[in-house]
This record gives structure tokens, C-alpha cells and sequence, in this order.
């Protein structure tokens, strides 16, 4: 058996099988990824008819302090019997056109009131199933537009905020939960979103009753069914023991939800926001359990804007940062194996190891992609491995995760030294060019941020026919 000879930090030759294999130094940095993250939260459709819009400028800057992601609220109180206005439906498509043009996407929902003041359950009216169906059928045209900046829709419309509560049309029960107008609404959303997009509910009690209490599994994940494109949204994060009525009465019951999240949430988007820090929460609002439960929900986004004081407790104990960085997911090389030369019209094959370092994987799909760049000309082609290979399988307890694969070199390839990249774009055409919308790895020296690309820091000599 060989040695192996060392030629600089991070790269290895195994000379009997003309391989090398370089691994990688993590990176410390907090960046923007797509879908992830902290998101800031706005209104561009206020009360009545105040609007708010959000400029191209101002989301470019959210996204130059490290935010790819904003949740955003579309009041539509002055609605509430009778359609949506065109100019209304031209406004809130002109806002996805501005967040697609700053390389952020968006999480929308829908409600008709916005309580500032009272108790639960609140009195403000929400929307009749009739004129909330025929909403969504008016929304339908612009979100099959838009989809590619949607990260995913809080399914909204029910209640106090949209949240699904203190609904003055019964669309939701207080008592036994879901109604068969809260069913029509979830079925409506699936039917007017495109099937690769997911909806998130507020309570996981609702989508057991919707779907039964087995969580997802491989089988079911990502198949389109119904149940498929459901994920969560806690609005009340470690306020209490039951996050403020998210989970529960009986603390047996509370943790059974939980643990349904935690697997259901492999597959499916998980985000929200925190809403209180007074003695209710004070128990569970620290770094230690702040980190735990982020991590065993699987958690991909939370609100940056609310609630400041439990923000403040992150801070102040030192895991704002560490929150920061592994909100969704954070993919890390490890190792990459492969030859040092190639020929032309024939198979290279590629080992990667890799890591996710953060909450989740990523709930939406991605395409993979080798890239080898001619070092004569610096020209970029892109390579298809052999095996389909789906980052939203990355999660973070799988540990090390290894890809064995092969790319075949364009039998035209002039022969040559070819550096070795990886891109994985949004799998859609409208953004699939848009290095804001790739995932950047989190290792030292490897992001190229006017591409999209992560080198490999390897070099192939190839042979041409």
C-alpha cells in the first residue's frame, strides 16, 4: 500500500491511484443563504388602505447585513366583503418583483385584521369561507408568477394576525380545532400554489387533525401529497411552558407535539417568531434552551424584529451569533476525493464529505452541479453527476454525509488544467443564474460571491481526444 505524499495544508497525493483528496478549514462567518435565517419582518399592506412599500434599495441593504429572508404581512381588512382590487393585486406582485430584484425571498401571509390592542380571544372580523376562497382564487394568478421568490406562504387568513384563532366567521373551532372551512382554505392554498411550494400552519395539532398523527417520513417526504407540503410557524416561541397555547395543556400531550415536529420537520419548513420575555417565558428564554429547542424543532427561520427582549437574552448570554449561523441550514465540507488528471469523454469520479452544521436542511429543492473552469481561458461548464443527489436529505444528525458520483468530461474537451467547483442554484430557470440564490458552503476561501460557486481548491489535468 502506498503513503501518501503531502504537498500543502489541505491537499494530499495517494500516487499509486493518481487521486488527490483536499479538506477543508470551516468558516466562522455568519452569511446570508437562501431561505434561511433571520428574517426581517414588514408590512407592506397596512391597516385600512396604508401601505408601506418595500424598495429594492432597502431590501439590498437587509441583505448586505446578512438577511436573505423577510416575512411579510398583506393586511387586507378593507376587503373583507369584496374583492381585491387589480391595483391591490398589481402592488403586492410589484413588492415580490422588488425583493427578486434585491436576491431576497419571502414568506407572505395573509390576514384581514391586526389587533394593537385587547385580550384573546380578540373581537377584530376576519372574512366569511366564501369571500376568503374567492381571495385566494383572485391571489392565484400572481403567486404562480412569483413563486420562485416564495419561500414558503404561513397560511394566515383564520383569525387574530391570520394566526388561527379568534375567528368572528367560526373558520377555525377554539374548542375542537379544525372546521371543514378551515380545511377548504389549506386545500385551496395547495391548489394555487405550485406543488413544489409548502404552506406552514400554526398549530401541529391542526395538521394532525388535517392528516392524521404520523409524522412524515422518507416514503412520503417531498411526493407532493397533501401532508408533504405542510410545515409549521410558532408565533410564540418559548413564551411558556405551552409557547402560549402552541402545544398543549398536559405537559405529556405538549411533548408529544414536539416530538411530532421533530420529525415531521425533517421535511418541511419550520419558522416563527418570540413574543414574550416576562416570567411565563423567563424558565425557557436562555442561550441553553434556546439552542436545544431550535435544534430538536428544527427550526429554519425566526423573526430579527420581535421579541427584542428575548433577542436582547441571546445576546447578552452569547448564542445571538451561534442562532445566527445555524437558523435552517449550514452545509460544510469536509473532504473532497478525486483524480488529478481526466480524459476527455469519459467518467471522473468525485467523493464529497460534507456536514450541516445548522438547525435543519433545506425544505425547498436545489440543483447540483460540478463545474470545471478552463485554466486558459477561465470558461465555465457545467457537469451533471450520475446519481440524482437531494440536499434537502442533508440533515444535521445524519453526521457525516459522503457523495460517491461520477461526471462524465465533454468528449470535446480541450486538453488542459480544469479547476473543480460546485454550484447548487435554485432548481428554478428565473434564478438559476443568480449567485444570491445559491448556497454558499461555510468553509474558508471556497465562496466566489459574483458567481455562486464554491472551488473545490482542486485541479484536474484532463486529456483531449
Amino acid at each position: 500500500m502506498c503513503c501518501l505524499a503531502l504537498l500543502s495544508p489541505g491537499i494530499r497525493l495517494t500516487s499509486a491511484q493518481d487521486m488527490q483528496t483536499i479538506t477543508y478549514a470551516p468558516s466562522a462567518e455568519n452569511f446570508p443563504n437562501p431561505e434561511r435565517g433571520f428574517y426581517h419582518q414588514d408590512a407592506p399592506l397596512w391597516l385600512g388602505d396604508e401601505r408601506v412599500p418595500q424598495n429594492t434599495d432597502d431590501l439590498r441593504a437587509l441583505r448586505a447585513q446578512g438577511i436573505a429572508l423577510v416575512r411579510w404581512y398583506f393586511l387586507i381588512d378593507e376587503y373583507r366583503e369584496s374583492d381585491l382590487d387589480a391595483d391591490v393585486l398589481v402592488y403586492i406582485e410589484q413588492q415580490l418583483n422588488n425583493a427578486r430584484a434585491a436576491g431576497i425571498k419571502v414568506i407572505p401571509r395573509f390576514a384581514y385584521n391586526f389587533p394593537t390592542n385587547g385580550e384573546y380571544p380578540y373581537s377584530e372580523p376576519d372574512a366569511t369561507l366564501g369571500r376568503v376562497l374567492a381571495h385566494l382564487d383572485q391571489l392565484a394568478p400572481l403567486f404562480e408568477r412569483s413563486s420562485d421568490v416564495i419561500a414558503f406562504v404561513e397560511a394566515g387568513l383564520i383569525g387574530a394576525w391570520g394566526e388561527w384563532h379568534s375567528s368572528t366567521n367560526g373558520l377555525i373551532d377554539e374548542e375542537s380545532g379544525v372546521t371543514p372551512a378551515a380545511r377548504a382554505i389549506v386545500n385551496r392554498w395547495l391548489q394555487i400554489l405550485p406543488p413544489y411550494r409548502s404552506i406552514a400552519l400554526r398549530y401541529p395539532l391542526h395538521k394532525q387533525q388535517l392528516y392524521g398523527p404520523e409524522p412524515l417520513d422518507a416514503a412520503i417526504a417531498y411526493s407532493g401529497v397533501p401532508s408533504s407540503r405542510i410545515g409549521a410557524h410558532n408565533d410564540c416561541f418559548l413564551a411558556s411552558a405551552t409557547d402560549w397555547g402552541t402545544y398543549a395543556e398536559d405537559p405529556a400531550i405538549a411533548q408529544a407535539e414536539r416530538d411530532y415536529l421533530h420529525d415531521d420537520n425533517r421535511y418541511v419548513p419550520q419558522g416563527g417568531e418570540t413574543c414574550n420575555a416576562d416570567e411565563d417565558a423567563r424558565p425557557f428564554i436562555g442561550c441553553d434552551n434556546a439552542l436545544s429547542q431550535l435544534a430538536y424543532l428544527r427550526y429554519s427561520a425566526l423573526n430579527i424584529d420581535y421579541n427584542t427582549a428575548v433577542l436582547d437574552v441571546w445576546r447578552s448570554e452569547g448564542c445571538f451569533e451561534t442562532i445566527a449561523q445555524r437558523l435552517g441550514y449550514r452545509l460544510r465540507l469536509t473532504e473532497t476525493t478525486l483524480p488529478l488528471t481526466g480524459q476527455a469523454g469519459q467518467a471522473l469520479p468525485i467523493t464529497l464529505t460534507l456536514v450541516n452544521d445548522g438547525f435543519a436542511s433545506p425544505y425547498n429543492g436545489r440543483a447540483f452541479y460540478v463545474v470545471l473552469r478552463s485554466s486558459a481561458d477561465g470558461r465555465d461548464m457545467l457537469l451533471t453527476p450520475d446519481i440524482e443527489i437531494d440536499p434537502r436529505l442533508w440533515l444535521p444528525d445524519a453526521g457525516e454525509i459522503t457523495l460517491d458520483f461520477q461526471v462524465l468530461l465533454p468528449s470535446a474537451l480541450a486538453s488542459g488544467d480544469y479547476q473543480m467547483l460546485l454550484l447548487l442554484p435554485d432548481p428554478l430557470e428565473s434564478l438559476a443564474q443568480r449567485p444570491e440564490y445559491a448556497v454558499r458552503l461555510a468553509n474558508e476561501g471556497v465562496w466566489e460571491a459574483d458567481t455562486g460557486y464554491n472551488r473545490l481548491l482542486a485541479t484536474v489535468s484532463v486529456r483531449g481526444n
